[in-house]
């Protein structure tokens, strides 16, 4: 019992925060959309790693996501190292390239703009991407699907969770798209309502929240600890 009161706060305590975060104007800060602490995974789930493949040497320190950018933050990166990963861009299919460098690369794969920058003293290297606004390709979001018709407008998150702002769906969708969620293993459900759907499985806490006045949704994904 104790557990499950706990499991509701904390539900409780994420719808609120969804809400909070679509009731800021983005005009109004300039703040990531979302930060990744320190965990060492390459961020694949935002892009693919057929987008970015992962450095085989050097140590992650962290991310982040600016809107649509995201930086990569990464030590002890040699010259050796950072031109075969240069190379490894190129086969990846990176072209246009405008910079190519033991300091800098500048290149583009289809919707896709990188910018890669690396200090010679430190061998600290910042990467920079540049994505489209599309639905997670990895990670546990892929549990469900993208809404059919909606326009994502956002990707909010940190390392043990993840949401994906999207366009309102309208009531009846959203029936059908909670429903989704429950075949695909969240059958137990904690809170629903024409504009609230919260549900778990044994890992993961699944949050859906519709603003119909500001024509948005919120689906978030949530590891338990």
């Amino acid at each position: 019992m104790a557990k499950r009161i706990t499991t509701l706060i904390l539900v409780a305590i994420m719808v609120f925060t969804l809400a909070a975060c679509n009731n800021t104007d983005p005009t109004e800060s300039v703040t990531p959309s979302f930060i990744v602490s320190t965990d060492e995974d390459w961020p694949s789930e935002y892009f693919g790693v057929d987008v970015l493949p992962k450095i085989e040497n050097g140590e992650v320190n962290y991310y982040k996501f600016y809107e649509q950018v995201l930086r990569i933050y990464i030590y002890n990166v040699d010259d050796e190292s950072f031109m075969k990963y240069i190379e490894t861009l190129k086969r990846t299919g990176y072209k246009d390239i405008t910079v190519e460098t033991k300091e800098a690369f500048i290149g583009t794969l289809d919707e896709y703009y990188l910018v890669m920058n690396r200090d010679q003293d430190t061998q600290h290297v910042v990467i920079e991407l540049t994505t489209p606004l599309t639905w997670p390709k990895e990670g546990y979001i892929t549990m469900l699907s993208a809404p059919d018709g909606a326009k994502i407008l956002q990707i909010i998150g940190e390392s043990n969770n993840i949401t994906v702002v999207t366009e309102d769906i309208g009531k009846e969708k959203f029936e059908k798209y909670t429903a989704d969620a429950i075949a695909v293993g969240f059958g137990t459900i904690l809170v629903t309502s024409e504009t609230v759907f919260v549900a778990e499985n044994n890992e993961y806490i699944l949050t859906i929240v519709r603003q119909p006045d500001k024509n948005t949704m919120d689906i978030g994904i949530y590891e338990k600890n």
